[in-house]
């Protein structure tokens, strides 16, 4: 569940829903960048099979339904009753996230395919209380099984949780007024490189996509 307040400032996890985005008239994205190479082979399901279909279904309607509760977000940060009714939808997707880990484990690649396993993460991005079990779950997993992507933002998450510097950069602190300040990261100088193993965009190409959703960034708090 996302913690949100109007007076303790809050770390949030906002990233564009695929990285495999659209241009836009301001934010352009270099598709043969090595980060978004990394980005489009995990992604990619073209020619693949997956063993459990219709779990697979569930989690891409839960990721639906996390997306449409948040398509305002960035104007409506700050309005308490938006806050409350996206609070409530992250409380009963959450629950259906547990019932699916308890059940059938960490939902994998080879089990819902590349979508499917992408959407559970990022409904856990919005669940505190499962972060932590995801994320031991999709570290213990083979290689190629879990989205690079998702899981590099849960750690970052669970790393701002706790009150650590964040790995990646994909954190920003909420102010009471909305205004998104960048979460402290280890290594600044390593992160663009971690970024981009991971399939993650360059930090200003982000706050570019997150500025052009709604977004006010404090580009003071942003590492040179």
């Amino acid at each position: 569940m996302m913690r949100w307040t109007r007076t303790v400032p809050v770390v949030i996890s906002l990233f564009p829903a695929s990285t495999a985005v659209a241009q836009s008239t301001q934010c352009v994205v270099d598709s043969l960048a090595p980060w978004a190479v990394v980005s489009r082979t995990w992604s990619r399901e073209s020619g693949s099979t997956w063993s459990n279909d219709s779990l697979r279904r569930v989690l891409l309607a839960l990721q639906q339904r996390d997306q449409e509760a948040r398509r305002d977000v960035g104007a409506r940060a700050t309005d308490s009753i938006y806050v409350r009714q996206l609070m409530e939808v992250d409380r009963q997707t959450s629950a259906v996230a547990k019932e699916i880990l308890d059940r059938f484990g960490l939902p994998t690649r080879s089990m819902v395919g590349a979508a499917g396993a992408s959407a559970l993460f990022l409904v856990v991005q919005h669940s505190a209380t499962l972060q932590e079990q995801l994320l031991a779950m999709a570290k213990r997993a083979p290689p190629g099984e879990v989205p690079p992507t998702s899981l590099a933002m849960l750690e970052d998450r669970v790393l701002a949780n706790s009150g650590k510097p964040q790995v990646y950069g994909t954190h920003f602190n909420m102010a009471p007024d909305g205004l998104l300040r960048f979460a402290p990261v280890a290594d600044p100088a390593g992160m663009a490189t971690r970024r981009e193993k991971a399939g993650i965009m360059p930090l200003d190409l982000y706050v570019c996509f997150l500025e052009e959703g709604g977004q006010r960034i404090d580009r003071s708090t942003l590492p040179p």
